[in-house]
């Protein structure tokens, strides 16, 4: 009977332990996911400042299509419940943020300003939901004829 008692206290312990590493690892499963999707958007953006040009009004805009994953909460992965990229207000770049499920968050920077739907705004880039999901990054003209980064969901 003891037995029984002791390996019952002892399992217990190790799930003790073993539970916020899970979740740490967890948290760590994610992050690594969004900074991936990040980083390509950074990628996509200054490719598109540093080798095309924004077109007269007539023609198409330079675009990238980047997916951008974010994870779903499981066992192995912290869901996510907030990614926005806020145009810094000096007009230079960008900050990405996001938060997960857990209450982890984290900042990182894009090199380039990108703004949602329109060149002369500063509405900040929201993601929202689980899964895979395409962001479309054009290059266009401010109201100083400067290029700037349009992003909306494709």
């Amino acid at each position: 009977m003891i037995r029984y008692v002791l390996a019952a206290i002892l399992a217990v312990a190790i799930l003790a332990v073993a539970v916020p590493a899970v979740d740490r690892a967890a948290s760590m499963n994610a992050e690594r996911t969004i900074d991936a999707s990040i980083a390509d958007i950074d990628d996509a953006a200054s490719s598109l400042t540093a080798h095309d040009e924004p077109t007269p009004g007539s023609h198409p805009d330079p675009k990238r299509i980047v997916t951008v994953s974010l994870p779903d909460r499981s066992l192995t992965t912290a869901g996510v419940d907030h990614v926005e990229i806020v145009p810094h207000d000096s007009g230079e770049f960008s900050t990405a943020r996001y938060v997960l499920s857990d209450g982890t968050t984290r900042e990182a920077t894009i090199d380039e300003r990108i703004v949602h739907r329109e060149p002369d705004g500063d509405e900040p880039v929201e993601l929202g939901g689980s899964g895979e999901q395409q962001l479309l990054l054009t290059l266009q003209t401010d109201a100083d004829d400067d290029p700037v980064v349009v992003a909306r969901q494709a």
